[in-house]
């Protein structure tokens, strides 16, 4: 019986270093090389310390006699050679210590495996050390400290945590000496490495892809040639790109290194195709099946699907826009300025190309100097620069950011207005951009400025086969009219909170009456539509499935109700009362089940917190103060504290009693039609709605006892 420690093929200083750390934990057992570790590694154990540790080979262990296998910085069953048999054996215990994501590959009959997203494996290694109070010699620090900083690009790379800095700073206490690390992880290229290099750069292929620029290297030896991936880390730093992949035939294989620094490019994904693995950053694979020819051709035809497109104008900017003619008198443009909600407006000849720019401060002191009847052309700005639909990400971060343009126009080849960009949309974008990388919740069809992942299992759990079908139906017939279809508000958000909901709204971009008809003619059904608010009513198969345009609404006073107007999903999204109901879910052909965050939803899901999406929400619409309130105590979630503070806000100023009757009894009766209304109805006395609603109220046992019985009224079956 015999325990055994090992790490991956072609063992690196972090599989190494790992591996003596395994040792201090299992002191039983021996340290066993599955082949043969890289050149500089090699050197360096010779040279300095090999003569201490007992290392031994495959050729020198009973293989029989293995009871239990601990490998290090790897779980491939690939990467461990004859190993990966033994750990498949029945009664070996097998245990793992490893930092790199998972795949398909993996070890599945593991006994315990210890994972972490660290920068390197010993960091890992380090803390169960440090949990265990087991201290280390001073050559063991250093051959530990050479394997994280090699696996951190000393402390730089992208996947480098805090854990890691706080494992190089324990390893230094220990005595771990910094210049013998310095020493080898900037060793020399030696002569054959130094003609490979060149030959790399010789070889050096740049292609842009998906907006993307990727530099392929090749070289090819009839020999192996050690340490590969240290010549590729040197050519990475030689090119400054931030992807940059070499193949390499060496003897009867091709080996791929890639290096990514792009959140655009996940490389141990893109690697994992050809069996190999990694992390984001960094990643290797090793072909014997395809040459490198097929190699090439196949990693380019993958990086096709795999980057993620880089981001446009047409990917961030807000459509439609608002615009105005330069005849337009300031006093106008203050207007429709303060309707709408914003503070730029183009203005457009008749022939709609764009002029020039108006902003709210400039119309905002043109009127305190009087001049509200002249028209807008004698103050627009028209220094300005628009950019075309495929003006990329950097292009109009530099326009934004460091010209100090804060309004940009998208325009088309007849200076049209298409669309515009603001502050607010690129800090977005690069928020969501990072993002990319952290949460992998972006789809390899494009970057947005919003967030998006795949729900279609969610969705075939969730509703009926028939729904599924009218789902399906709706979306192709979307995709042959040129229109957007989602699924939006409470039946997506209880989607997500795994409450069962057939109160099914869903919103075009286009036209949703034309829609509704049109499916109608096609699939039956009855439609019914309300042109003044472009709405439509489907009843199909007994489900009825409300549809509507994507549209804008303004209002003329508090409390009034809405004007409407045609607008885009994000503006539609924006009307909306709370960020839990702004979630969407595309019914298109081609992103069918793709769930859509533009404003924060999903972290307030997660929060269980009720938030509004702008200070006048209230002031626009106070029943929504109703809904805040019953949704806060049906879903227990907490309202927001600047909600509540806008809540307290329009009961203190009295919008509520400049709602009608009706809509406050519409409220009312949906507070009651659910399963428990007592706890609303105590919120609402404790933020004093009643004496709103009621004013002959005059105490709060007087809310207590109305909200009383209306509960018995319901539990007597009365309530309508």
């Amino acid at each position: 019986m015999s325990t055994i420690i090992t790490s991956h093929i072609n063992t690196d200083f972090d599989g190494l270093a790992a591996m003596l750390a395994a040792r201090r934990l299992h002191p039983e057992a021996e340290l066993v090389l599955p082949g043969s570790p890289e050149r500089s590694l090699h050197e360096f154990f010779l040279n300095s310390c090999g003569y201490v540790y007992p290392f031994k080979s495959l050729k020198d262990v009973d293989l029989d006699a293995i009871t239990r296998l601990i490998v290090v910085d790897t779980r491939q069953r690939s990467r461990i050679g004859d190993f990966a048999e033994i750990a498949a054996r029945p009664g070996v215990e097998v245990i793992v210590y490893d930092h790199h994501p998972a795949s398909a590959d993996d070890l599945t009959d593991v006994t315990r495996a210890e994972v972490a997203e660290v920068g390197a494996v010993v960091t890992l290694m380090v803390e169960k050390l440090r949990e265990k109070g087991i201290a280390l010699p001073p050559d063991e620090a250093t051959i530990m400290l050479v394997g994280l900083y090699e696996d951190t690009g000393s402390l730089t790379f992208k996947g480098t945590t805090g854990r890691d800095f706080t494992a190089a700073a324990w390893l230094v206490e220990q005595g771990g000496e910094l210049e013998t690390v310095a020493g080898v992880i900037n060793s020399t290229l030696d002569r054959e490495q130094v003609a490979l290099l060149n030959d790399l750069l010789s070889s050096r292929n740049e292609l842009r892809i998906r907006g993307h620029r990727v530099i392929l290297v090749e070289a090819s030896r009839d020999h192996y040639v050690s340490d590969v991936a240290m010549v590729v880390h040197r050519l990475k730093d030689i090119e400054r790109c931030e992807i940059v992949i070499a193949l390499l035939r060496l003897d009867d294989k091709v080996y791929l290194i890639g290096r990514s620094h792009s959140p655009a490019l996940d490389m141990g994904a893109l690697l994992a195709h050809f069996g190999g693995g990694g992390h984001h950053y960094a990643a290797a694979a090793v072909s014997r099946d395809l040459t490198l020819i097929q190699c090439r051709e196949k990693l380019i035809e993958r990086l096709r699907q795999e980057i993620v497109p880089r981001w446009t104008a047409t990917d961030l900017m807000t459509a439609p826009v608002l615009t105005i003619t330069p005849e337009t008198t300031l006093s106008e443009a203050a207007g429709i300025l303060t309707r709408y909600n914003i503070n730029v407006l183009p203005v457009v000849d008749d022939r709609q190309a764009i002029k020039g720019l108006i902003t709210r401060q400039v119309v905002e002191k043109a009127l305190y100097h009087g001049l509200r009847e002249l028209a807008v052309s004698e103050y627009m700005s028209t220094e300005f620069e628009p950019v075309s639909p495929d003006t990329d990400l950097d292009r109009i971060n530099e326009l934004i950011v460091e010209r100090n343009q804060r309004f940009l126009p998208v325009i088309d080849d007849r200076s049209r207005v298409l669309g515009a960009i603001t502050r607010k949309d690129l800090l977005r974008a690069l928020y969501d951009q990072e993002g990319v990388m952290k949460e992998g919740v972006l789809p390899a069809e494009g970057m947005r400025r919003v967030r998006r992942k795949s729900i279609k299992g969610l969705l075939s759990e969730s509703f009926p086969e028939r729904l599924l079908v009218i789902f399906r139906n709706l979306g192709e017939l979307a995709d042959e009219m040129n229109c957007g279809i989602f699924l939006v508000g409470g039946v997506v958000r209880d989607l997500l909170l795994r409450r069962p909901n057939l109160d099914v709204d869903i919103v075009v971009e286009g036209d949703g009456i034309a829609l509704a008809r049109a499916y109608s003619r096609r699939f039956g059904g009855r439609c019914h539509c309300h042109e003044p608010f472009r709405t439509a009513v489907l009843m199909v198969d007994g489900y009825k499935l409300d549809i509507a345009s994507t549209r804008l609404e303004y209002y003329d006073a508090p409390a009034s109700l809405p004007k409407v107007e045609e607008s885009s999903l994000k503006v539609d999204l924006y009307r909306r009362d709370f960020t839990i109901n702004t979630l969407v879910v595309s019914l298109n052909s081609q992103s069918y089940g793709e769930l859509r965050d533009y404003f924060g939803a999903g972290r307030d899901l997660k929060e269980r917190s009720i938030r509004v999406l702008h200070n006048l929400s209230f002031v626009e619409d106070p029943t929504r103060i109703f809904r805040a309130i019953r949704f806060e105590q049906k879903f227990a979630f907490t309202i927001g504290r600047q909600t509540l503070h806008l809540i307290h806000n329009a009961i203190k100023i009295g919008f509520l009693r400049r709602l009608s009757g009706p809509r406050i009894l519409n409220e009312i009766k949906l507070i009651c039609a659910e399963s428990d209304p007592l706890p609303i109805f105590a919120r609402m006395s404790e933020l004093q709605l009643w004496r709103e609603i009621f004013p002959g109220l005059k105490r709060r046992g007087d809310a207590a006892t109305l909200a009383g019985r209306l509960q018995g009224v319901q539990e007597g079956g009365h309530l309508v």
